[in-house]
């Protein structure tokens, strides 16, 4: 249980963090692009958006997940392999995402790419 509350802090202070103020200074350029009458694509503002409320819901489905009483050690186990375990790897996947196109310098964890370059 560690580990998936782990994941649910890292992804609230961290990551969502990252995210929105990258989310935001997408919106501002759009806004400001629309105000000098210059046309824009909100792909990317949109596409961010998206890995955001995907990854919302699924750290909201690890918590709902993590406040489960089993019976028993064998129960108590096989939920969190059967169930905390795939719901904390949604979390990665979305998490994931977020970190190849969240800009790097909003980003506060290492990436996977400076993890093996260690630039």
């Amino acid at each position: 249980m560690t580990e998936a509350n782990l994941v649910v802090r890292m992804a609230t202070t961290i990551i969502f963090p990252a995210a929105m103020r990258y989310q935001s200074e997408l919106a501002s350029a759009c806004a400001n692009l629309k105000t000098i009458g210059h046309d824009y694509k909100m792909g990317t503002l949109e596409d961010v958006t998206a890995k955001l409320r995907g990854m919302q819901l699924a750290v909201a489905k690890l918590e709902k997940l993590m406040d489960h009483e089993a019976k028993d050690a064998h129960a108590e186990a096989k939920h969190l392999c059967e169930k905390v375990l795939p719901a904390m790897g949604e979390v990665r996947t979305y998490a994931d995402a977020l970190e190849a196109v969240v800009a790097d310098d909003l980003w506060a964890l290492p990436s996977y790419q400076e993890m093996l370059f260690i630039r």
